[in-house]
């Protein structure tokens, strides 16, 4: 299953609902459960923004194999928002000094929500479904105006086979996990209501709850707690010639004219925004390839994947050295296992193979170089950076790995036209990377600035093309390209809190 912006997803032509979930508005009470730390900057950058905020959702679009019945669905809507506290808060805006701070959260009892449709047109084409369902996310979805999850129904002419759901959310509601598990969950909710049958999902806690323990957690966080230490030395120790900034940058390299690039973004962004691009990397049966020369060799896909990152990087700027963030879950009971929610946390990956020769030569210690931070996640990053002089939610390069292979339901995402989304990304220098493993191979995602398209092309046509070696030939030898000096230097303190992020960890 591919992550992609709305834009870049084949929508079908046909008649457009919204569903919007509806409470009264002397419903909502106020909820002393504090923000989590992401939802409290996602929210305070909204309120910077004011009417600038535009375009920052993730989403997902799936096939329902039934007819559209009305009523059934929109009971599954709301069994879905009663279900998931997540989907019931909002935040209050309070002036500055007020005693319990700029945002606190407000909530709805789960039997207070009604949900109404609006109707957007038929016999649309799909160009117009397309562009009329982006715009009304883009413009409605935001951290700070409940609903924070909406969701429309495509039914096409001729097709009494099913229809497509699309939902949006913002950032604060849901996480990738949530957006693929949503899938199914829906699915099952929606055979409920037509047949009467029970729907056999299992129940999970509240977001709202885990919030409230990630903030008190944070609140024991001080100068001696090994987390503060460990991104301490990560963004003091981990510089180097190719990535010259404490935050991990995309590495620099000059990119020759005649570089073959097999991976492009898929078309010109909007002025403002970020390229963006999604590209197969290998089909089933080459991914259980790699992963087998990987375990072969006493290691992991995962490790095999930093490794290909590696290689590139050595033979694109001469050091095998690579840093990046890289987002983790933080669903740590089962409680959290299927809630709606962010459950998202960051750790530093600092990958140090030395100078290998070959791919397998590199996989033990890269596996152990990228390890050496993996237990910081355990602690929320907001109060470290506040700890340490950095931002709460530092911008840079991004690489996330995920094996979605056995989510329920992944056999049927393909038949089904499923789809986790994205909105389009206002331009920042920021580049990330979703490397997905999925039943029909592994896919890559990414967004990065326009400005910066060549370079990142290259670089994931260089890796692509490195991947394909080792599953060819069972190894690859390192490249490395002369001029690069490997190795740590010297940082600029400054450098840590330069700057402000323009995006939010999609994952």
């Amino acid at each position: 299953m591919e992550y992609t912006e709305l834009t870049d997803y084949s929508m079908p032509g046909g008649t457009v609902t919204a569903w919007e979930p509806a409470v009264d508005a002397s419903e909502w009470q106020s909820d002393s459960r504090q923000l989590s730390y992401m939802h409290l900057e996602h929210a305070r950058r909204a309120v910077r923004e004011g009417s600038d905020w535009y375009s920052q959702w993730i989403g997902t679009a799936f096939r329902i194999q039934r007819p559209l019945d009305r009523d059934a669905f929109s009971r599954t809507l709301v069994a879905w928002y009663r279900r998931h506290e997540a989907f019931r808060t909002s935040v209050r805006v309070h002036d500055a000094g007020h005693p319990q701070g700029d945002l606190t959260r407000i909530t709805v009892a789960a039997d207070t929500i009604a949900v109404r449709e609006r109707a957007f047109g038929s016999d649309l084409e799909p160009a117009e479904v397309s562009e009329l369902v982006t715009e009304y996310f883009n413009t409605t979805v935001t951290p700070l105006t409940w609903p924070h999850c909406l969701a429309v129904t495509v039914e096409t002419p001729g097709d009494d086979e099913g229809f497509l759901v699309v939902f949006a959310a913002d950032h604060t509601v849901m996480d990738a996990y949530t957006q693929v598990f949503a899938i199914r969950e829906l699915t099952a909710l929606y055979l409920a209501e037509v047949t009467g049958e029970p729907h056999g999902l299992a129940a999970f806690g509240s977001y709202l709850d885990f919030s409230d323990a990630e903030r008190r957690l944070g609140e024991q966080i001080d100068a001696n707690n090994a987390a503060v230490s460990q991104w301490r030395t990560f963004f003091d120790d981990t510089t180097t010639a190719v990535q010259p900034e404490s935050i991990p940058r995309f590495p620099q390299f000059d990119v020759p004219a005649d570089a073959p690039r097999t991976i492009a973004a898929q078309r010109t962004p909007e002025e403002g925004f970020q390229a963006t691009l999604s590209h197969w990397l290998l089909d089933a049966a080459d991914t259980k390839r790699f992963d087998a020369i990987c375990k072969a060799a006493g290691s992991s896909m995962t490790a095999g994947i930093y490794t290909a990152l590696s290689m590139t990087s050595a033979a694109l700027t001469g050091s095998a050295d690579l840093r990046f963030i890289s987002p983790i879950h933080t669903r740590n009971a089962i409680e959290w296992g299927e809630a709606v929610g962010w459950f998202v946390g960051i750790i530093p990956v600092a990958v140090r193979p030395g100078r290998p020769l070959k791919f397998t030569d590199a996989l033990t210690a890269v596996a152990a170089t990228a390890a050496q931070y993996k237990d910081v996640g355990a602690a929320p990053f907001a109060p470290v950076a506040e700890l340490i002089g950095g931002d709460v939610t530092p911008p840079g390069f991004v690489v996330s790995h995920i094996d979605l292979r056995h989510a329920e339901g992944s056999t049927e995402w393909e038949p089904r036209a499923a789809r986790v989304l994205r909105s389009a990304t206002r331009d920042a220098d920021e580049v990330y990377f979703w490397i997905n493993r999925i039943p029909t191979g592994v896919n890559v995602s990414a967004r990065f600035p326009a400005a910066n398209a060549p370079a990142v092309e290259v670089f994931l046509s260089t890796f692509h093309a490195t991947l394909k070696d080792i599953v060819a030939e069972g190894d690859c030898e390192y490249s490395y390209r002369a001029g690069a000096v490997d190795g740590p230097t010297g940082i600029d303190r400054a450098v840590l809190s330069a700057g402000s992020p323009t995006g939010v960890l999609g994952s």
